[in-house]
């Protein structure tokens, strides 16, 4: 392979060939693919260089504090958590509940908390997710990688160091990315279907007490998972999209409206991680609460709300359309909300006090396109109305039984509960005929039986 380089982009061709080939040389490692406790195990250990402690050696314990080193550690986690677990389909069911058995929650969610944690005195080695909000602390960080071992110091030593530093801890940046969305993923598809797979979001501890932008103690998974919301808060959807590669700054918006890649990758970590609060919060009391007591619900308000394209007629936010890249985050946005008032009445108090926070959930469930609210058209039928989402009718029985929101229910919202009380009347009615069907039905068959057995 050639050494020399003359552009950044011949570089990364160099760096991500080199990366691939490691990975291919380590296929056949020890792992067994079928034991799931040493594949959960491999996922969660400690990062290639978390036990770094020295500034002059290039090793430490038998450990290389090698920056393409540490990208292939993380690319070939990555590849065993998409190998596992990658799919909704590896994660439901049976298969799920034996890889929260193996460990697998209680590794993906320490690959995610080391990822999101700030570097400490004691570990400055430690890889970290790009800062968004301070660039130096970032920068400081990835310092420490400023050293290959000797099976890749050709690579620095031979051309530009600048060059060199620049791409390679771009692309270890870009691998720590894609490693944060691969584990929440599989995070949200380990939650669904599954309150034990859930009620472990709240039974892990860390490895070690953090606070999170010097606000946010993180003492479990849930904890984990609020962080990631926090990483984005003050940035809206756009401003997330344009984020320039690595350099921990907005790049100016340019009239072609093409979003940068790392933009595109921070937003599939918000995605993934909404996705994974979501399905956490699904029916399940103590993850909800303490979701809330996290200060989670506020962050959410203020990602769906301020940040709506467009208002719908009566002055409320709606959701943006399919040409927004950000839609899948704003429906899981609002689902996470919802699946929240249904297990934790606090959060129905919050969210029924603000109105343009009531008109998106109401898009969210789907029901309000069925509804006209012109007296003309008031009687119109129930069929195609879905079924109240239990989170959703606990908001606005709040916005109707208490003075939380200003100015009341309006016609929309009254109009969503009557329809609800009777779709209700009608599935009851609908009941009570099948089974009177079901009586009549036995009695005939009975009548016929007693019949028979008098004729013979």
């Amino acid at each position: 392979m050639e050494n020399s380089f003359s552009t950044g982009n011949h570089l990364h061709q160099i760096l991500s060939q080199l990366i691939d080939d490691e990975l291919c040389d380590a296929s056949a490692s020890s792992i067994d693919a079928a034991d799931l406790k040493s594949v959960a195990h491999h996922i969660g250990l400690p990062f290639h260089c978390d036990t770094l402690v020295d500034d002059f050696e290039d090793t430490h314990n038998g450990v290389s504090k090698c920056i393409i080193c540490s990208t292939v550690d993380l690319r070939r986690r990555m590849n065993l958590i998409k190998s596992h677990m990658g799919s909704m389909a590896l994660c439901r069911g049976a298969r799920g509940e034996s890889l929260r058995e193996a460990g697998a929650i209680d590794s993906l969610l320490s690959i995610v908390w080391r990822l999101i944690s700030s570097s400490t005195e004691d570990n400055i080695y430690s890889i970290t997710l790009p800062s968004i909000q301070n660039a130096q602390s970032s920068k400081a960080s990835y310092n420490a990688f400023d050293v290959c071992c000797e099976r890749h110091s050709h690579l620095r030593d031979n051309n530009n160091h600048l060059d060199f530093n620049r791409v390679a801890i771009k692309e270890l940046h870009s691998t720590a990315i894609d490693l944060a969305s691969v584990a929440l993923g599989s995070l949200r598809d380990l939650a669904c279907g599954s309150a034990l797979n859930r009620a472990a979001f709240l039974s892990w501890e860390p490895p070690a007490s953090l606070t999170f932008n010097n606000r946010m103690v993180i003492e479990n998974g849930v904890h984990v998972l609020v962080t990631y919301i926090q990483r984005y808060d003050g940035l809206s959807w756009e401003d997330i999209l344009y984020l320039d590669d690595y350099t921990n700054t907005t790049r100016a918006r340019d009239a072609s409206g093409i979003y940068t890649a790392r933009g595109r990758k921070e937003i599939r970590i918000l995605t993934n991680a909404l996705g994974a609060i979501r399905n956490s919060s699904h029916s399940t009391a103590g993850v909800c609460q303490s979701f809330y007591m996290h200060g989670l619900v506020d962050l959410l308000m203020w990602r769906l709300v301020h940040n709506a394209s467009t208002t719908n007629g009566n002055g409320g936010s709606v959701l943006p359309d399919a040409s927004k890249p950000w839609r899948e985050a704003c429906f899981r946005t609002a689902g996470s909300l919802i699946n929240l008032a249904e297990k934790c009445h606090d959060v129905a108090i919050k969210l029924a006090s603000n109105r343009n926070i009531i008109y998106v959930l109401l898009e969210t469930w789907g029901g309000i396109n069925a509804i006209t609210v012109n007296n003309e058209n008031s009687k119109k039928s129930l069929r195609g109305l879905p079924l109240l989402h239990l989170g959703l009718a606990a908001v606005l029985n709040v916005a109707a039984e208490t003075p939380a929101l200003e100015g009341g229910l309006d016609d929309i919202m009254i109009q969503v509960l009557e329809n609800e009380k009777e779709r209700k009347k009608a599935a009851q009615r609908r009941e009570e005929e099948r089974k009177l069907r079901m009586k009549k039905a036995t009695l005939a068959t009975n009548s016929d039986r007693s019949e028979c057995r008098s004729i013979l």
